[in-house]
């Protein structure tokens, strides 16, 4: 399903007055400098409530194009993963792969004119995209080897292009092949006295520079008459990855992608000029968006996707989406009588150690989580927590918490809103998801949490809250 489709982003406002306390049925939430103190008596606090949790696997990320109002192409800090991670431990096998497209710098563009009975010559045609960021092993990397082919399908910008959505090329024609090494390619460059900034290029194959000399030549007649001649000529690049190998992913800035043409003519003064066209990936024509691709085959998680087990997964393996994701439940938590939710927070506490603290070393941990709201049907919303008091308060960034003296990570959500809702309404379906948060960097980092199933009980996903009782 797709989840960006299915996000409801309406918040609603919050009831900050003073409360009926007959009125169950209100969205009673306490702020947090008003929380009375717990006295067992009308004020409790409890962290005995059942929570189950299970890994599911979440695949609808927009990569591309457009949905709703959310046209993700034209995102400029939006990046996109290239390469191949072919053996983390805990989560397999993952690799990205790019589309994106190109236009001339202006509609009717032409090449400079030659002098008569001269022939103009093209040196080389470069494509070039801005490398970001890197993830997973930069220390020992292997050489990552990328192909580059032209795309034979059209990809609307105006239609929503995900995760899943897969580019259509011919494998046999090759435009271009380069390979990166991360150890040293995430550094910048010096060129004497000038630093240039680490960038992806792609020297393109001979035939591709003919096809557009001719196309361009052709004056009104050719593909560079105007945007959407071109486009339709030329539907973009799809660069792949080999995915036999590596062990480290590429952030590009395809917004920044440049399509660069070198070529030397005779100008009007019969005198050699050399000249460098730069065609661009430009937001309000062009397409861009990215593949992704997961395999958990052979890996630590793999037993525990979609398990159903009755009291839940031991471990919870969180990607950043698209990727694995966890689906937590309160199977009792409506049948709670009416209370006044004081504060409420779900709290999940990372595996200590990790399966391989190399393995851990290298992958990192989520910065930070996020949690939506999902339904039987699996419709995602946002939380109305978010809209009612702010994502600081609901948070779930990784922290540090001595428990018996031993350190452990934790990611806290602070629900009051949620909570209350499900009390007040006895909401037997309402369900949480939570999954790495996306700052612009699909499919980077992952963290195992202790489950529902886990064996040590203190460790498990725990919500506590603190409530007041209703008075009768």
């Amino acid at each position: 399903m797709h989840l960006m489709t299915k996000r409801i982003l309406s918040f609603l406002a919050a009831c900050w007055g003073v409360f009926q306390l007959s009125s169950c049925k209100e969205n009673t939430i306490l702020p947090s400098d008003l929380i009375p103190a717990i006295d067992n008596i009308s004020t409790f606090q409890s962290d005995t409530f059942t929570v189950i949790s299970h890994n599911i696997y979440q695949d609808s990320a927009l990569t591309g194009g457009l949905s709703g109002t959310s046209r993700i192409s034209n995102a400029p800090t939006y990046y996109h993963a290239l390469g191949c991670i072919l053996a983390d431990p805990a989560f397999g096998k993952t690799s990205g792969a790019i589309h994106v497209e190109v236009l001339p710098p202006v509609s009717n563009f032409a090449f400079k004119t030659d002098y008569p009975g001269t022939t103009r010559t093209i040196d080389s045609v470069i494509l070039s995209i801005p490398f970001k960021s890197s993830y997973g092993d930069t220390l020992n990397p292997q050489f990552q080897t990328y192909r580059l082919y032209r795309s034979l399908k059209t990809f609307s910008r105006d239609s929503a292009q995900y995760d899943f959505t897969r580019d259509s090329f011919k494998t046999s024609d090759i435009l271009a092949t380069t390979q990166v090494n991360y150890a040293n390619f995430r550094f910048d460059t010096l060129y004497g006295s000038v630093k240039q900034s680490p960038t992806l290029h792609f020297k393109l194959a001979s035939w591709f520079a003919d096809s557009l000399q001719a196309q361009v030549d052709a004056g009104t007649a050719g593909a560079a008459v105007d945007f959407s001649s071109f486009l339709s000529w030329w539907k973009g690049f799809a660069i792949m990855p080999d995915t036999n190998s590596g062990a480290t992913i590429g952030y590009f800035d395809t917004y920044n992608t440049r399509l660069k043409i070198y070529y030397r003519h005779t100008n009007t003064n019969n005198l050699l000029d050399t000249v460098a066209d730069v065609f661009s990936f430009d937001p309000n024509y062009c397409n861009r968006f990215n593949s992704i691709f997961r395999n958990y085959i052979g890996s630590v998680s793999s037993s525990q996707i979609n398990s159903n087990a009755l009291s839940g997964d031991s471990v919870l393996f969180i990607q950043n989406e698209p990727g694995l994701s966890g689906l937590i439940q309160f199977p009792f938590l409506y049948q709670q009588e009416n209370v006044i939710v004081n504060k409420a927070e779900l709290i999940f506490t990372a595996v200590s150690p990790y399966y391989n603290w190399v393995d851990t070393t290298i992958y990192g941990m989520t910065p930070r989580l996020q949690i939506l709201a999902t339904d039987l049907q699996g419709t995602d919303r946002i939380p109305d927590d978010y809209g009612v008091f702010g994502t600081s308060f609901v948070d779930g960034t990784r922290k540090i918490k001595s428990i018996g003296g031993v350190n452990f990570i934790q990611y806290k959500f602070g629900l009051n809103q949620s909570i209350q809702q499900i009390i007040s309404r006895k909401d037997s379906t309402f369900r949480f998801k939570i999954m790495g948060l996306n700052l612009g960097l699909p499919a980077v980092y992952r963290v195992l949490l202790q489950g529902s199933g886990s064996s040590v009980a203190a460790l498990r996903p725990k919500l506590n809250i603190i409530y007041t009782k209703i008075q009768k």
